[in-house]
């Protein structure tokens, strides 16, 4: 069996309707509308060779099939899929490159984090799943189109080791987590928390910012 082959086989039936679920979850939650964002998954063949299942570009989500989804080598090569793959593919790449322990991103374009990302505000954690989740405060990358490997390691070295997310200015969220399911629930975590965040600040008060070094999770406790 070829390497593509061996790659290939883990983009299965499975996978392909669990990204296109969280596309749309994505729409239901009100993280993206229209064919905004993008998700990707990272796969791995038994010799150590790596690609990522991506979304196609500028295809609705209530429109999209997992049939759409395209396998791309780390290089950046189609090995399946006939249409184009997100315009930025580069960028998954280069976030996966830094971050091996992530295995999945969901590019969201929601509400309020693009509210405190055209502040350039970063989205301190005043919620308990958003710190949960993400880990730590989300900063702020100044805004730039995004469609290409430069811009993407920039985005993964400012989000760093430590952080689940970044945001980028005038332009949404990027996050990452060990599934595409924990993935998913820092985008939502980090939007809930951005839309409390502003509010509170609207209200003239100091919000509570929470760390995540010092929450005591107890033994067994499992995550929201």
């Amino acid at each position: 069996m070829s390497i593509d082959t061996s790659v290939r086989s883990l983009a299965s039936v499975q996978l392909r309707e669990e990204i296109l679920y969280y596309c749309r979850e994505s729409v239901r939650c009100g993280l993206n509308f229209n064919t905004q964002g993008n998700i990707s998954v990272r796969i791995t063949a038994d010799d150590g060779t790596e690609a990522i299942v991506i979304t196609p570009s500028d295809v609705r989500y209530d429109a999209m099939s997992p049939e759409d989804m395209l396998v791309v080598a780390m290089d950046g090569t189609v090995l399946e899929g006939d249409l184009l793959p997100s315009t930025e593919l580069p960028v998954h790449l280069a976030h996966y490159r830094r971050r091996p322990d992530a295995r999945a991103i969901v590019h969201t374009e929601s509400t309020f984090v693009n509210v405190l990302g055209v502040l350039g505000q970063q989205i301190d954690p005043v919620l308990l799943n958003m710190v949960l989740y993400a880990k730590g405060t989300i900063p702020v990358m100044p805004f730039e189109f995004s469609t290409n490997a430069d811009f993407g390691r920039r985005s993964a070295e400012l989000m760093g080791d430590d952080v689940n997310a970044v945001v980028w200015a005038n332009h949404g969220l990027l996050a990452v987590g060990v599934s595409l399911k924990l993935a998913f629930k820092v985008a939502v975590a980090v939007e809930e928390n951005a839309e409390v965040l502003h509010l509170a600040t609207l209200s003239g008060g100091v919000p509570n910012v929470l760390a995540y070094d010092r929450i005591e999770i107890p033994e067994g406790a499992r995550l929201p």
